[in-house]
């Protein structure tokens, strides 16, 4: 049986994923994400798996007209056109919230660390200034409370180390309530609301849980950042871009609020002429929110499984666009 052909760009996630891949694939592995060479290698392919930075634009889709399926590596699906290869009947797959839990961890750790002021001390104690314990002030996480925008399966994650473990008080901005997020509220605490202002107005800590998408880019702007209080932080595990980069440091570098942790931002890498990284306000780390070892593992693997099921004729799981699949998970374009 003749193998399918695969296109891989970049590297996995993790190399179990990448045995998986060869095994059952022909795969073509590239590095170099250019435009023009993803137009010429993509046109014998039935599969394209990839990861950011690298992206799949009309163009490289429009080089094959037999193309099967596009997969992200991992969670997030804003490097692709998602919407193109819907109009053109191509499922796109990737892995929801198999790293929930790592990005959930390291959004409180966040909060921890802003907490303690633990970026301070340790800039201190390079000094060797020990009598920075008594010159750097710290707070309590127990009773305050943190708002989160968005009450997916990160935020819920999120919502329950802070309600059980840090005994913290818990609200979240849904833009549209359900039966299910209803549910999840009541069982873990959380006190659900639209009302974005109020959550932006009365948190210590604000935490950012929506996907990037037209709707939600540079959404929380000024006039949200400057509803916080001059005492709270702004935490932000999603993607840079639903943020204005630019209110941000605006409120920041005038210290309207107490400070911020980011683990994204628009432009990855962060440039290094990037105004936020002259604050000393902000706690960064380069996206890796999500990326533990044990998450790593089951995000690629999962995505490398479920191309090569889609390929071998297998209806597959984790499909964002289901519209271009018939009801036994066929595809509707032949």
């Amino acid at each position: 049986m003749k193998k399918p052909k695969v296109l891989q760009i970049l590297p996995m996630y993790h190399e179990a994923a990448e045995e998986i891949l060869n095994s059952k694939a022909e795969v073509i592995r590239t590095d170099d994400y250019s435009m023009e060479n993803l137009c010429e290698l993509v046109k014998e392919v039935d599969a394209v798996v990839l990861r950011a930075p690298a992206r799949i634009e009309k163009e490289i889709i429009d080089a094959n007209p037999h193309l099967k399926v596009i997969s992200g590596a991992g969670v997030g699906l804003d490097n692709i056109d998602v919407a193109y290869a819907t109009k053109m009947g191509i499922p796109v797959l990737h892995a929801p919230s198999v790293n929930k839990v790592s990005t959930a961890e390291h959004t409180v750790m966040f909060i921890m660390a802003l907490s303690k002021s633990l970026l301070s001390y340790h800039k201190e104690m390079e000094k060797g200034n020990f009598d920075s314990r008594n010159q750097i002030s710290t707070q309590e996480l127990k009773g305050k409370k943190v708002g989160l925008i968005g009450f997916g399966s990160i935020a819920q994650e999120v919502a329950k180390r802070l309600v059980y473990g840090l005994d913290m008080k818990v609200s979240a901005w849904v833009r549209e309530y359900s039966p299910d997020k209803h549910k999840k509220a009541e069982e873990l605490k959380v006190e659900m609301t639209n009302d974005i202002k109020k959550v932006f107005a009365e948190s210590d800590f604000l935490s950012i849980h929506i996907p990037l998408n037209e709707e939600t880019k540079y959404s929380i702007d000024y006039k949200l950042l400057s509803l916080m209080k001059p005492t709270s932080y702004l935490i932000n595990t999603a993607r840079g871009a639903v943020i204005n980069q630019d209110d941000l440091y605006t409120i920041l570098s005038s210290n309207k609020i107490a400070g911020a942790a980011l683990d994204v931002f628009e432009v990855e890498p962060i440039p290094k002429a990037s105004k936020l990284l002259s604050l000393s306000n902000v706690l960064l780390t380069p996206h890796v929110g999500g990326t533990t070892k044990e998450s790593n593992y089951s995000m690629a693997t999962t995505v490398a499984q479920n191309v090569i099921n889609f390929l071998n004729g297998e209806e597959p799981k984790f499909v964002a666009n289901p519209s271009v699949l018939g009801k036994n998970g066929s595809l509707i374009r032949k």
